[in-house]
């Protein structure tokens, strides 16, 4: 969410002042390379020391109040940032460098479906048999999850 509003807000800032422009563009990177799993333990607190630098040093409303998503996020989310750092994992499911689809065999009836679908030909099996997603072939488009009638495609 807080990466959403910072590149919102990097296109609306003016670029006048110093530490709006090059703080919002320096947070969208860490905030980038977090969602792609390549965070460094550091990050937050940069990012934290950055919001500061932008609350204090902008000449306007926009740029004292925009660090103010991240600060948010940070300080009740901080759990979800650290395993996206520590464990290269996004509890909301949305983050898509950072998840892995696949298929409940309980829950798979073998229709079929999501084979059909599925542009990038990950997903094997035989009909009526629980089927299966090859990770290195998926390309994460989720597709194979929209036409699920049984909800045996998950996200991890």
């Amino acid at each position: 969410v807080a990466k959403y509003f910072v590149r919102f807000l990097e296109d609306e800032s003016c670029g006048k002042c110093v530490p709006c422009r090059e703080g919002l563009k320096h947070m969208r990177t860490i905030l980038e390379r977090i969602t792609e799993g390549k965070g460094r333990e550091e990050d937050l607190e940069v990012l934290e020391e950055i919001c500061e630098a932008l609350k204090d040093g902008s000449l306007c409303a926009l740029g004292t109040t925009a660090p103010n998503p991240v600060l948010t996020t940070l300080r009740y989310f901080r759990d979800e940032y650290e395993a996206h750092i520590r464990e290269k994992r996004c509890p909301a499911g949305v983050c898509v460098p950072l998840i892995t689809y696949y298929i409940d065999e309980e829950a798979c009836t073998g229709c079929g479906r999501c084979l059909r679908v599925c542009p990038a030909e990950a997903i094997s099996g035989e009909k009526k048999e629980p089927h299966r997603i090859d990770p290195e072939k998926c390309i994460k488009c989720g597709s194979c999850r929209e036409v699920c009638r049984f909800d045996a495609v998950k996200v991890k």
